[in-house]
């Protein structure tokens, strides 16, 4: 992967605290970052093909009666679906990586600013130290990144939904065994992903427009 970086950063007026390096690193990482998720979405567009065209010449497998009309095998769980789940989860979990990278590493380096603990302190913090050193324009894009940002923390948004997969009893999904009170389909978590998807890719132009209209 090359990037035109003097075109990028033509004819801008670059913050003085400006750490251009770690600023370089930081925005290849998210883009690698978000290469793997275009990845993970293409392996989850070719299981639904798989499992369309398997619907279509396969005839229901209906479970083997003994003589006493109890089930010797019951299916509970298709290859597919868990197959199909594993990837959304991977998804899941890029997109909030992609959101620390482009925090941390793109925009706090860019305006010399030092990131915090925990999200909430980043995103209230990073609009302290930036937010008044904008111009009119560069702020209606960043009122709008904030937007974006504070949705990461939102109950049962993004960060919730991850720190489940990572630190607590994972959220199965109903098709893969999941408690159906409380469990997301599917197509539920694969809805998830795709929004979250296109709200960190906004955010990341965001970020490129912020950066581009300075001075103007």
């Amino acid at each position: 992967m090359q990037l035109d970086y003097y075109r990028l950063l033509g004819a801008v007026d670059v913050p003085d605290k400006a750490k251009i390096t770690l600023f370089w690193g930081g925005l290849v990482d998210f883009l690698v970052n978000s290469w793997s998720i275009l990845e993970e979405f293409c392996a989850v567009i070719g299981i639904k093909d798989k499992i369309v065209e398997q619907s279509k010449t396969e005839q229901e497998v209906t479970p083997q009666i003994e003589k006493k009309g109890t089930p010797r095998a019951i299916p509970l769980v298709s290859w597919a679906d868990m197959q199909l789940e594993h990837h959304l989860i991977n998804i899941l979990l890029r997109l909030r990586a992609g959101w620390d990278k482009l925090a941390d590493y793109v925009i706090a380096p860019y305006y010399g600013v030092t990131p915090a603990k925990n999200w909430e302190s980043r995103v209230n913090k990073l609009d302290r130290k930036i937010q008044p050193a904008l111009n009119d324009r560069q702020r209606l894009f960043w009122t709008n990144w904030l937007t974006n940002a504070r949705e990461v923390s939102k109950e049962m948004g993004l960060r919730d939904v991850r720190d489940l997969e990572l630190h607590k009893i994972a959220l199965r999904v109903k098709e893969t065994l999941g408690h159906p009170q409380r469990a997301p389909a599917l197509s539920e978590l694969e809805n998830f992903v795709l929004f979250e998807h296109f709200r960190l890719q906004e955010s990341f132009l965001l970020v490129l427009a912020i950066i581009r209209y300075a001075g103007k």
